[in-house]
């Protein structure tokens, strides 16, 4: 007496499962080893920035930075291009070349927003930069450009 092996339906079936299985596991492996690409333009804001501006802080007749607005302090003679700052929206380290005078979140206007402003020695008008000068208020100096 011979036993037979013949597969039975029962093992189609299960071979059936595993191949579908098999080929499903690599389509999704597959799937995800595809780079994901995506369609850009560069942002038109940033572009202006980048090609009309040089940095924070600059001489408002050549232009201000789009988060700038020009300002010219109480009591001081000149003005510049300044950003808003608060405790957390630090003042824009990015100066003007040359300029050694430190950004500082150091003003406010008379509704309540805070501005930064680049704070220098009295009497040195070289930590200013080019066409500005530090101008003494309160016991500290503030860099303008007078033009």
């Amino acid at each position: 007496a011979s036993s037979s092996s013949q597969p039975t339906e029962s093992d189609h079936s299960q071979d059936m499962k595993l191949a579908l299985t098999l080929a499903l596991l690599t389509a999704v492996a597959a799937a995800k080893c595809q780079p994901e690409t995506a369609t850009a333009v560069i942002d038109e804001f940033f572009l202006k920035d980048f090609l009309n501006a040089t940095s924070h802080y600059g001489d408002p007749k050549t232009g201000c930075e789009s988060d700038e607005i020009q300002v010219q302090v109480q009591g001081v003679q000149g003005d510049f291009c300044t950003p808003p700052c608060s405790l957390f929206k630090p003042c824009p380290a990015d100066v003007p070349t040359g300029v050694t005078a430190k950004p500082m979140c150091a003003l406010q206007s008379t509704s309540g927003g805070k501005f930064c402003a680049l704070i220098c020695s009295p009497g040195n008008d070289a930590q200013c930069g080019t066409n500005a000068s530090c101008k003494a208020i309160s016991g500290l100096g503030i860099c303008t450009y007078d033009d």
